[in-house]
């Protein structure tokens, strides 16, 4: 009999990062359901879901039946606006750490029981190098994927599963295309190995985490070609 093939659940699977995780799973054999706000016909595999206003439950139910169970979830999905503190209007900079934070709480604790279930359950958050080293312009993002930080680390020690943190640093996808020139030239320069990372760099880094760390618990792995440094 052949081994039983693992399920994973991937917020934000449509775009981007979330878009090359689900490949890189499927890649492996994983048999993958990802989450989209607005999902269209021709998105396999895809589920409804908006991470500030989604019933947490009612998401993770589907997947479950769906599934047949889940051994690992990888919550991707985020929320960001940028503006110095002085420009981001207060509900602005709320939204982006309640999206981030209670969306991918709710997540997490609907979650929880289905990943004890498995066995080897897995959970791993995507935040960022911002929430690190922070960024003028981002204090709300900063704050939220900070907190990320620490939510992870303490649930890693109460909840019977592994739970990790991904950072990416800098990274070609739709949400960077939006930085000017001067911006991008500064980030490079900065960054030690010379360049933007690659959505499927950073999805390597995040199935290995949430799939072969199998000794890492309440760990951060940051992903950001040493722009942190």
């Amino acid at each position: 009999m052949g081994a039983t093939r693992r399920r994973a659940l991937v917020t934000g699977g449509a775009r981007g990062i979330g878009r090359a995780i689900v490949s890189e799973l499927a890649d492996r054999g994983v048999d993958v359901v990802f989450t989209s706000r607005k999902p269209s016909p021709e998105m396999a595999g895809a589920e409804p879901y908006d991470l500030l206003d989604g019933d947490a439950e009612d998401l993770i139910g589907r997947c479950v039946r769906r599934l047949g169970g889940l051994d690992t979830v990888i919550l991707n999905a985020g929320e960001w606006a940028g503006g110095r503190i002085e420009q981001l209007p207060p509900q602005d900079w709320w939204r982006v750490v309640e999206t981030n934070l209670r969306g991918n709480h709710l997540l997490a604790r609907a979650a929880l029981p289905a990943l004890r279930a498995s066995g080897a359950g897995s959970l791993l958050l995507v935040s960022s190098v911002i929430g690190q080293a922070g960024f003028p312009g981002d204090t709300a993002y900063a704050s939220a994927k900070s907190a990320m930080t620490g939510f992870a680390r303490a649930l890693a020690k109460e909840s019977g599963v592994r739970v990790n943190v991904l950072a990416p640093g800098f990274v070609d996808t739709d949400m960077t295309t939006g930085l000017g020139e001067r911006a991008r030239r500064r980030i490079v320069e900065r960054t030690v190995l010379g360049r933007f990372g690659t959505a499927e760099e950073i999805a390597r880094a995040a199935v290995f985490l949430a799939e072969d760390a199998t000794f890492c618990t309440g760990a951060v792995l940051t992903v950001d070609g040493g722009w942190t440094l």
